[in-house]
């Protein structure tokens, strides 16, 4: 019966959120980032045509992303993890598919002297696409030059002294205060490496197209806004640890050329994809497509198996700026509405059941995601009511809870986009039942960071966000971040703890030592505060024709996937 009750809900809710998709928006920031909407489509044929990566074209494979590519490549003016950069670009240290740092162009570390010093131990067989050798040397020029002049990327190498150059391929790192997550930072599209010789040859020129040079499977021929055209680098033979595992020592199998193409409309390039002008489309399958193409014999699709995107509300805590002061000060509505979000229901009805929902304010990649289950928020509508009826919270006429005269109401503040409408709909249908009233003002992307920037703001509610590690509660609730970060809850203006616990945990000296220290302030923030609310974890997700052999699906960047056709 409760199954029942709960699939008449999700039809209700489900067509109400249908008159909404069908406002006939274009695709916004969510499929950006994501390359995932739920935005109208037309439909196309669904019969499906050979690609032309089957017929003897040398062995190229052609790839549909939901976003435009980058102008510059050069990692001190912007930073990008889409699937072409990585495959040209390396870094020092890589992500696995759980998220996990793992070794690469460092093959070991250990941080010495109380975290003051890190070891870095390094492959001695790298080769630069231009011919130039990898080694400590570079690596002391990586850390204390090239990233520590980068407009994105100092803040990575603020603790780095020095660079001492212990042997040809061992590198000492000398800190200043010490940075356990340094590792992090360097597996991630901040710390990528590139050759020296290049980035001193071509100056301001560099990242340009046809300038980009690195020590990834491939090299760059050229690229745009709207395409890339990359060709296999013969000379690699350098595939990550992990992956050699994952894929049994067989991870040299690479096309001769990928050609990739930007088509941030939806329709168009899912037209691309079933017309077989593309072979598949990276992260660019909208959630409204996902389950046609897992039900065809024709294609073949992924998703990652964790994710370090994440969706939440942010809170003003602070009743000063904050448009619902009550919102900011009553925490038992804070948690009320925390426990009266069934985020199961977002996932089901807004993404197509791609991605999970999210109990607390950390990914689960990150271990101090890791706390007893009664700190989490799961969808409870009993407890939501109980805990504001204990704390002085009635139900009006009006259907409207009140308390001291006011009223449970707020105005939720995002960005106007297909996705961002969908779930702001189907969130203020679900906190009606706990008799809150949530209204929604939709907004340009700068007009919504302004805002909530400045504090001009009750709750906003993030498009997709990606971060990995546990520095994600100092940037939102530590007033040492507080003009760092826009999506800041100003948390420390009546919890001046959350400040004390955040910086004590970002200033540890060790991984240990950090993540038990944020485990106390992710407790202390869940059940002292409620800063945020998180709804879900979304997930990417790839489709490629079933004509292309062995193709695995590419996630934050982490493999260069083997790609195999009869033709290679």
């Amino acid at each position: 019966m409760a199954y029942v009750m709960r699939r008449r809900k999700l039809l209700r809710r489900g067509a109400l959120l249908g008159a909404v998709g069908l406002a006939g928006c274009s695709s916004g920031e969510d499929g950006a980032q994501t390359g995932l909407d739920t935005e109208t489509e037309a439909e196309t044929d669904n019969s499906g045509q050979t690609s032309s990566s089957d017929s003897g074209d040398g062995g190229t494979v052609r790839i549909g992303l939901p976003e435009e590519i980058p102008p510059i490549m050069d990692t001190r003016k912007a930073a990008d993890d889409g699937a072409h950069n990585y495959r040209v670009i390396s870094t020092l240290t890589t992500f696995d598919l759980e998220g996990s740092v793992q070794p690469h162009l460092a093959t070991d570390w250990s941080f010495e002297n109380d975290g003051a010093e890190l070891v870095l131990e390094l492959r001695d067989d790298v080769t630069f696409h231009d011919g130039s050798e990898f080694n400590a040397e570079h690596v002391k020029w990586h850390l204390t030059d090239f990233l520590a002049n980068g407009g994105g990327t100092s803040y990575i190498v603020s603790g780095v002294d020095d660079v001492v150059v212990e042997d040809t391929y061992r590198a000492r790192v000398m800190f200043s205060s010490p940075d356990p997550y340094i590792l992090w930072d360097l597996a991630s599209a901040w710390g990528q490496i590139h050759s020296r010789e290049a980035v001193e040859e071509y100056g301001d020129e560099y990242g340009q197209s046809g300038k980009v040079v690195s020590a990834g499977p491939f090299k760059e021929i050229e690229h745009d806004s709207d395409h890339a055209v990359l060709e296999r680098y013969e000379e690699w033979d350098w595939p990550k640890p992990w992956q050699e595992e994952l894929f049994e020592g067989d991870v040299e199998v690479r096309p001769k050329r990928l050609e990739y193409q930007s088509y941030p409309e939806t329709a168009t390039r899912t037209s691309a994809f079933e017309a077989g002008d593309i072979d598949g489309m990276i992260a660019g399958v909208p959630y409204s497509k996902f389950p046609n193409y897992q039900e065809s014999d024709q294609y073949n699709t992924g998703t990652p198996p964790v994710s370090t995107e994440q969706i939440f509300i942010m809170l003003n805590l602070n009743p000063e700026t904050s448009t619902a002061p009550v919102l900011a000060e009553d925490l038992s509505l804070r948690k009320g509405i925390s426990y009266g979000i069934d985020r199961q229901e977002i996932v089901d009805v807004v993404f197509n059941g791609v991605g999970d929902p999210a109990p607390n304010y950390l990914v689960p990649s990150v271990e101090a995601h890791d706390i007893p289950e009664e700190y989490n928020y799961t969808y409870d509508l009993e407890q939501a009511r109980t805990v504001m009826r204990d704390n002085g919270w009635t139900v009006n006429p009006g259907g409207v809870s009140t308390k001291d005269g006011r009223e449970a109401s707020f105005t939720l503040l995002t960005q106007n986009t297909g996705l961002s409408r969908r779930r702001a709909t189907l969130i203020k249908e679900q906190l009606k039942d706990i008799g809150v009233e949530m209204n929604v003002s939709t907004t340009d992307t700068s007009t919504f960071k302004a805002d909530v920037g400045s504090g001009n703001f009750a709750a906003g509610m993030s498009t997709f966000y990606d971060w990995g590690n546990a520095d994600q509660l100092w940037w939102t609730t530590s007033e040492s971040a507080e003009d760092s970060y826009y999506l800041n809850s100003n948390a420390w203006n009546q919890f001046p703890r959350a400040t004390e616990l955040t910086d004590r945990a970002k200033n540890a000296t060790t991984l240990e030592e950090r993540t038990q220290r944020y485990k106390e302030a992710h407790k202390y923030l869940l059940e002292d505060v409620v800063p945020m609310v998180y709804l879900m974890y979304p997930k990417g997700a790839d489709a490629w024709g079933s004509h292309v052999q062995n193709w695995e699906p590419h996630y934050k960047g982490a493999p260069m996937w083997p790609v195999e056709s009869d033709e290679w």
